[in-house]
């Protein structure tokens, strides 16, 4: 358990960072309690007839630490003061967070002290998130922390999620919606010039092939010159990597795949350069639940108009 791990394959968003932050901050305050009623408890006895579960020489703490874009790095132990850095993630380059508690016990044997210590430690960087819960004589305690960060760092959606994994389908279906939209101007700009037309164009106009291949034709073509762009900013910086994966005899070209296992293996904090990916990735689902409407709309307009044109 003492180990250093690594959580992978997880989106880490700001909410997520806090509410970590203000689970140290509430650990803290219990122990200082436990603290303080232990001195109460022996206050103006003789040393010799004290007994304590919690002596403790230095208070608890929770430190922050924060790496900004410009590789300058600052410790604090403010909690409000590492909120307020947070609302310019995209300024933040790497996180530290610990905590620390060491006391003495001697509730067992009064005149044995048994020295018992808590630490964890959760460093956030943009693609990586690493995890340390280790203790002295806290077993238990290091299981039972363990294994809240553990749920809360892995509650979050994956990052290889259907944002990423269906991106095709939801970069098409927002170049069609763009094309079908242009298809119908450029429809009506042919339809008024109908009459300077070559004699091709007024054929194809006339006829219900012409008319609903023809549109879908331009849907593709016009949909992809300026809709492929706008999906390619907001996909930006959250796809996988591609790598090498055989040459076709057939095309004389490399072709490249998705890395989806190094993709896997590494996190999306929502800081630095994935300070907008949660802002992005809700558009791009927004859109798509949208824009596959449209798609089907004109699917259905399309059948319509086959069995209706001669």
């Amino acid at each position: 358990m003492n180990n250093e791990e690594t959580i992978i394959n997880k989106q880490i968003d700001i909410d997520t960072i806090i509410e970590l932050a203000k689970h140290l901050e509430s650990q803290k305050e219990e122990y200082i309690r436990l603290i303080n009623m232990d001195e109460a408890k022996n206050r103006g006895k003789a040393f010799n007839e004290q007994v304590y579960q919690y002596k403790c020489y230095s208070e608890p703490e929770v430190k922050y630490e924060i790496t900004f874009s410009d590789n300058k790095t600052v410790k604090q132990s403010n909690y409000n003061w590492f909120i307020q850095n947070l609302n310019k993630p995209d300024q933040v380059k790497k996180i530290n967070m610990f905590f620390y508690v060491s006391y003495f016990d001697n509730s067992i044997n009064k005149d044995n002290s048994i020295q018992k210590r808590l630490n964890e430690s959760i460093s956030f960087y943009e693609d990586r998130v690493y995890l340390r819960v280790e203790g002295l004589e806290l077993e238990d305690e290091v299981y039972k922390q363990h294994s809240y960060i553990i749920g809360l760092l892995e509650r979050g959606n994956d990052k290889y999620d259907k944002t990423i994994k269906n991106r095709n389908l939801r970069i098409q279906s927002f170049c069609l919606s763009i094309g079908i939209i242009l298809s119908y101007i450029v429809y009506l700009v042919l339809s008024v010039t109908k009459s300077n037309l070559p004699e091709l164009f007024v054929q194809l106009l006339n006829n219900k092939y012409g008319i609903i291949i023809g549109q879908w034709i331009i849907a593709i073509i016009l949909g992809n010159i300026f809709g492929y762009g706008i999906m390619m900013i907001l996909y930006r910086n959250i796809l996988p990597r591609r790598k090498y994966s055989y040459y076709s005899r057939s095309s004389h070209k490399s072709v490249y795949v998705d890395d989806v296992d190094d993709y896997k293996g590494k996190c999306e904090v929502h800081i630095g350069m994935y300070a907008d990916a949660k802002k992005n990735r809700n558009i791009i689902e927004k859109i798509y639940k949208i824009t596959r409407i449209v798609v089907l709309l004109q699917l259905g307009i399309s059948l319509i108009l086959f069995l209706v044109l001669k």
